[in-house]
């Protein structure tokens, strides 16, 4: 007997018509390669805003983050900032920092750090940023005895901070140079270049003393890039790109569904965070010749009320759940993109309870921690640990798997004797869902993990079945694992590489009825499959979906859905749409051509993504 009933209690939590079933198809035998990657990292993916330099945890909290729920270091913001204002300045010279005193504070910051060799290596993992009030170099900053006031005073002692607080085993191996700088401009008296100009100084300094460290930004926490017809775009993300760019070795941004600084509530989740990294990507390849890759060092939902504390709601952490996993989905067909991925959950957090409102009231806390104190002052676990138990006991290899609707994505990797196949509904309704190509396995178990984002609270279940499930039922927002042991390990038999080509050119304005053209250069030929990315930025009642798409010569089957909503509620849509492309039409010089009915806004980028079949 099939275990559809079981499965339909489990993850089903409110009664819904389906449309048209969506098609999951396994293929556990063809390896998925993807610009290079066949291995899933934890260290990359499932991760936490925390590091070691945390004085909140404890050794037992560390232990639970790391083998309870497997989750890894991610980013430290105010380690840089700390020892800066412990460092002298150097009595010869009072604007720089003492380069004798930053050696004296590493010796003893090596004598007082863990000891645990494992511990010392997942420093290696951590993002390294600061705070721009603190340490961008103006002339009146007064937060370290040397200021810092101008930029090679930061770059030293960073640089040097970089070089002997830690050795080559532990040195933190990735320095994004702020923490969203360019919406704080204004505020603390400075220019945008001038903050992208001191990534350039920085970036110098430090590759000279620690070439092992990458350097990066500019850590963007406001990527309304379509506003006003694309000159956000222009006056930050590009400007930054062509004043340091050359310099950077990755590019970072943050990305949140509700608001984060300004503009309009928004679901990004979806077809907005592919279109995101894909303008990033085709200017950077056109300025760079190369697409440089992309950090995002933070992520989620940002609901009402933001940082303040405020009274625990299960509710809105499910809704932030909801924003995380779906977020997650889309990073992991990126893992030639994206160096790392970090999600905004904080460990305890004591400083968020000092808000910009006062002192939290007893039982208050930050929305955004994994424990918070209650109304009796004991650390609770929230429900958002249940973002790492559900991703717990994930790893190995990339094996082929597709999905008939962009909304419910998928992944799914091969680890010896288990199969693991990955599910997420984005659709704010609840989806059918028939899985295909596992049917002739020889399976000992399979468990069924889900976690649920729909309701009052969020709802992680776990059911274990005989036989793998050929449907599944996801509810609005929904989540869902198969651990499937096998028998045997499916040995790969064909691999599917996955090649990304950009465009030529990038951001055409939309005209009626004129046709825009994108022309692709040095293309993959042969078997497989191929995708035109396409992504349209227009104001709201613009038609999203062109009129035509010819692919050298031949028009293409335009889809009806793209992965996300709609983005109601917002002033503009921004969002990547996959646009099949048959294989045999694919040739070594391509050709498209996009006309849109009607006038307004622009087409940001097209990208083409040819998956052909390879041997092993």
């Amino acid at each position: 007997m099939r275990s559809i009933v079981a499965l339909t209690a489990l993850a089903i939590s409110a009664s819904s018509a389906f449309s048209e079933p969506v098609k999951i198809t396994v293929d556990p035998a063809r390896v998925r390669n993807i610009g290079g990657v066949t291995k899933f990292d934890r260290a990359q993916f499932i991760t936490i805003h925390e590091s070691f330099g945390g004085k909140d945890l404890t050794e037992e909290d560390r232990r639970y983050l790391k083998e309870g729920l497997e989750a890894r270091y991610g980013r430290d913001g105010g380690f840089l900032s700390s020892q800066a204002k412990r460092v002298k300045a150097d009595p010869k010279n009072p604007e720089m920092p003492d380069v004798a005193d930053i050696q004296r504070k590493a010796k003893e910051f090596r004598a007082t750090v863990s000891t645990d060799p494992s511990d010392m290596a997942d420093m290696r993992d951590v993002i390294f940023c600061t705070h721009p009030e603190l340490m961008h170099a103006m002339p009146e900053n007064r937060h370290a005895a040397w200021g810092p006031r101008s930029y090679e005073a930061v770059a030293e002692f960073e640089a040097q901070m970089l070089k002997h607080y830690f050795t080559s085993e532990n040195r933190p191996r990735y320095l994004e140079v702020f923490n969203e700088p360019f919406v704080k401009a204004d505020r603390i008296g400075t220019t945008l270049e001038a903050m992208a100009e001191q990534h350039n100084v920085v970036a110098k300094r430090v590759r000279e003393l620690n070439p092992d460290v990458l350097v990066g930004g500019y850590s963007a926490a406001w990527v309304e890039l379509e506003m006003s017809n694309f000159n956000h775009w222009k006056k930050r993300q590009k400007m930054f790109m062509d004043v340091a760019g050359e310099n950077m070795d990755f590019f970072s941004y943050h990305v949140y569904d509700g608001v984060n600084v300004e503009g309009n509530p928004r679901v990004r989740t979806g077809s907005n965070t592919e279109a995101l990294m894909d303008i990033t990507d085709s200017y950077s390849h056109l300025k760079f010749g190369v697409a440089k890759p992309l950090m995002i060092t933070e992520f989620g939902m940002i609901p009402e009320g933001g940082m303040e504390p405020m009274t625990y709601s299960a509710a809105r952490s499910a809704r932030m759940l909801y924003a995380l996993n779906g977020q997650l989905m889309t990073y992991l067909d990126h893992p030639d993109r994206l160096m790392r991925v970090v999600p905004f959950i904080l460990g305890k957090g004591m400083w968020t309870y000092d808000s910009s409102k006062g002192k939290a009231k007893p039982g208050e806390a930050n929305c955004f921690l994994l424990w918070r104190k209650d109304a009796e002052g004991r650390f609770v676990e929230t429900d958002l640990s249940k973002y790492y138990q559900l991703w717990k006991g994930v790893a190995g290899e990339w094996r082929w798997s597709s999905s008939s609707n962009p909304d419910v994505r998928v992944q799914t990797w091969a680890d010896d004797k288990r199969l693991i196949v990955a599910l997420a509904n984005l659709d704010h309704g609840a989806q059918q869902v028939e899985l295909g190509g596992l049917e002739n396995l020889e399976v000992d178990s399979v468990l069924v993990r889900t976690l649920g984002t729909d309701g009052d609270a969020p709802e992680l279940k776990e059911v274990e079945v005989s036989e793998v499930p050929n449907s599944l039922k996801l509810a609005d927002g929904m989540g869902a694992l198969l651990f499937i042991r096998l028998k045997e390990a499916v040995e790969p038999k064909a691999v599917v590489r996955e090649h990304r080509v950009y465009a030529t050119e990038y951001l055409k304005d939309i005209e009626a009825e004129k046709p825009i053209r994108f022309r692709f250069e040095k293309v993959p030929t042969g078997s497989g499959t191929a995708i035109l990315r396409l992504s349209p930025g227009r104001e709201l009642g613009r038609q999203v979906l062109p009129g035509s798409v010819r692919f050298n010569g031949k028009p293409l089957a335009i889809p009806s859905n793209w992965a996300g909503d709609d983005q109601a509620g917002r002033a503009n849509f921004f969002g990547m749409i996959e646009v099949p492309v048959d294989m045999k039409e694919v040739t070594g010089s391509c050709e498209v051509e996009v006309v849109y009915p009607d006038t307004g806004g622009k087409l940001a980028s097209a990208v083409l993504q040819v998956n052909r079949n390879e041997g092993l």
